[in-house]
C-alpha cells in the first residue's frame, strides 16, 4: 500500500467517476491548495500575538512556517476526509475550514489546552 496515499487523497470528488488524469490532477491540485491553506493559517497565528492583534515579526521565518506545514500534516486529512464525505463538491467551507483549523487549532493549544495541562500537571505534584 502506498504509505503517501493517507496524504494526498482527501476524498476530493470521491464521487466523480471520470477516468483519465484531468481528475488526478484536479484532486491533486485541490489537497495541495488545501495544505496551504492550512499550514497560512497555522502560521498566520503563530505571527499573530493575542490578546493584542499584533505581528509578531520575529516569528516569519522557515522554520516556523516548516513547523506549520509539519503540524498540518498530522492534523488535516481526517477533518478533510470528513468534510468531503458530506459535501462531495469542493466550495468556500473548504476554504474556510483549511484556514480556520490551522489559525484555531494552534490558538486552543496556546491560550487552552497549554494552561490547562500545566494547572493539571502543577495539582498532581
Amino acid at each position: 500500500m502506498n504509505s503517501w496515499r493517507y496524504f494526498t487523497d482527501l476524498n476530493f470528488f470521491w464521487n466523480e467517476l471520470t477516468f483519465g488524469p484531468t481528475l488526478s490532477r484536479k484532486r491533486s491540485l485541490y489537497a495541495a491548495a488545501s495544505y496551504i491553506l492550512l499550514s497560512l493559517g497555522l502560521f498566520s497565528r503563530q505571527i499573530t500575538d493575542f490578546p493584542n492583534v499584533d505581528i509578531k515579526f520575529a516569528n516569519i521565518r522557515w522554520p516556523v512556517l516548516l513547523a506549520s506545514f509539519i503540524i498540518g500534516l498530522a492534523l488535516f486529512p481526517p477533518m478533510m476526509r470528513y468534510l468531503n464525505k458530506k459535501n462531495t463538491k469542493p466550495g468556500m467551507e473548504h476554504v474556510v475550514l483549511a484556514f480556520g483549523l490551522g489559525f484555531f487549532v494552534d490558538l486552543a493549544s496556546g491560550k487552552i489546552i497549554a494552561p490547562a495541562w500545566n494547572s493539571i500537571t502543577a495539582f498532581l505534584r
